[in-house]
């Protein structure tokens, strides 16, 4: 899915979706204090709400955006997430879930949807072991 050799960073904190080309490289920059020009390099972002996914990379010809808005799944994060952390690195397998999301089991608040989205991808994790 992904060309060999390019690094995938997820970033932890939700992103203002609104933001495109310079408004993520800015947030790469600012948040995540890495250099969005850096080829070989993906960042992710998610929204508030995990239903749209920005992926954001830079390749020897210029910027390269993909986004993915989720009918009715939602993004479910990892749970090795560092206490702390701005972003993580995933692999091909987790970008590869978290661009399929998870189905949304309930509509109640933001931590209820992130706790059943954690334990969706744990189950899915499981599953490819």
């Amino acid at each position: 899915m992904t060309p060999k050799g390019m690094a995938v960073l997820l970033a932890v904190q939700p992103v203002d979706m609104r933001r495109s080309f310079d408004g993520l490289a800015r947030c790469v920059q600012e948040q995540l204090g890495r250099d969005a020009r850096t080829e070989r390099a993906m960042f992710v972002f998610v929204n508030k709400r995990r239903d749209l996914l920005k992926l954001l990379w830079r390749d020897a010809t210029g910027w390269c955006l993909l986004a993915k808005r989720l009918d009715k799944n939602v993004v479910a994060l990892p749970d090795h997430i560092p206490k702390g952390a701005t972003s993580i690195v995933v692999d091909a397998a987790i970008l590869a879930a978290l661009l399929d999301g998870v189905v949304r089991v309930r509509k109640e608040s933001s931590k209820s949807v992130a706790r059943d989205a954690r334990a969706a991808l744990s189950r899915h994790e499981s599953r490819n072991l």
